[in-house]
């Protein structure tokens, strides 16, 4: 009995060592299943970092930048550093940064010198979640967007009547596909409406109308196009469409009263409609929502193209950006 009893305790983990252990498994191995297995997983097959964080022994070897953690001392270790976001080229998770309490949890826990009860990875029944799938790059660059433009003949067609260019020619042999014929041509009144809600998203009024079929020249259509291509109205209304796709909004209505509205949002939405009207081109276009601080030579006027960073609906989260090596902050 005396014998039995000695071997038992000599085999028994310390109390001190069961109290750490509470502390991993309630605080910080889910975090670490929930977050961190997907890049940093024994079994994926390129581990991100050369990193593994499913047991024990791999966040003891560390990974391609050192160590991960220095037990009893967070402040120097890598995982910590990484966790709080303060350097902007080692940031994990790269999802968000976690709440305060969930990286003062990891500070306690490497404090008390990362006591890890696991001495081999997860479990084949707690496979790390998927990583994201996706293309490889030489199939990306297959991709129809990033071909380069070639000239295409336009289909024969039997009616020679009715395409007037190259693109009627395409939309007339779609439609003999589907055994479809084309509409009647719009009488002058029913076009100068459609002409009007396709560009500046109202109708003519009665006098538009009339003035329209009364000039009846050859080239009314195209003049009247030119017209309202140059109106203020254009850029409003085709504005919108890019408003809806950066998530424009003025009231950031997140349900939080912590986030208040944003008070000079109509600047940026100014300058997408100044911007169409002035025919900035595409690229220039976009180029200055994302970096108009960091061109040379931007003018004050197109620094509010930065709206488009701003004024989307967003939760509590790190705003900061990395600043770019040797560039501004």
């Amino acid at each position: 009995m005396i014998l039995f009893l000695s071997i038992a305790i000599l085999t028994a983990p310390p109390a001190d060592q069961a109290a750490d252990n509470t502390l991993f498994e309630s605080k910080i191995r889910p975090v670490l299943v929930a977050k961190c297995y997907t890049c940093h997983s024994s079994k994926l097959s390129a581990p991100k970092g050369e990193l593994l964080l499913d047991s024990r022994d791999g966040w003891r070897k560390g990974g391609a930048t050192g160590a991960a953690i220095v037990p009893g001392k967070p402040e120097e270790s890598l995982l910590v550093k990484a966790l709080r976001y303060s350097d902007p080229d080692l940031q994990m998770p790269p999802s968000g940064k976690l709440p305060d309490a969930v990286i003062a949890d990891f500070e306690r826990w490497i404090a008390s010198g990362a006591p890890d009860p696991r001495t081999a990875p997860e479990a084949k029944g707690a496979d790390a979640p998927s990583p994201p799938r996706g293309m490889a790059l030489s199939e990306g660059r297959k991709w129809w967007a990033f071909q380069p433009l070639t000239m295409v003949a336009p289909p024969a067609s039997g009616d020679s009547r009715w395409p007037k260019n190259a693109i009627d020619s395409f939309i007339l042999a779609k439609l003999n596909e589907h055994g479809l014929q084309p509409s009647e041509a719009a009488d002058l009144r029913t076009l100068v409406r459609r002409i009007y809600v396709d560009l500046v998203g109202y109708k003519p009024t009665y006098e538009e109308v009339e003035a329209f079929v009364i000039e009846a020249a050859p080239d009314a259509y195209e003049k009247l196009i030119e017209r309202l291509l140059d109106s203020v109205q254009y850029g409003e209304r085709w504005g919108r469409h890019w408003m809806d796709v950066a998530r424009f909004g003025e009231d950031n209505p997140t349900g939080e009263a912590t986030n208040p509205g944003y008070r000079f949002a109509w600047r940026y939405r100014d300058w997408i409609i100044e911007a169409l009207n002035q025919d900035v081109p595409y690229d220039m276009f976009v180029t200055l929502q994302l970096a108009a601080d960091l061109l040379p030579g931007t003018s004050r006027h197109d620094l509010r193209a930065l709206g488009y960073l701003g004024t989307a609906p967003v939760h509590h989260k790190d705003l900061r950006l990395s600043p770019p090596r040797g560039g501004r902050e």
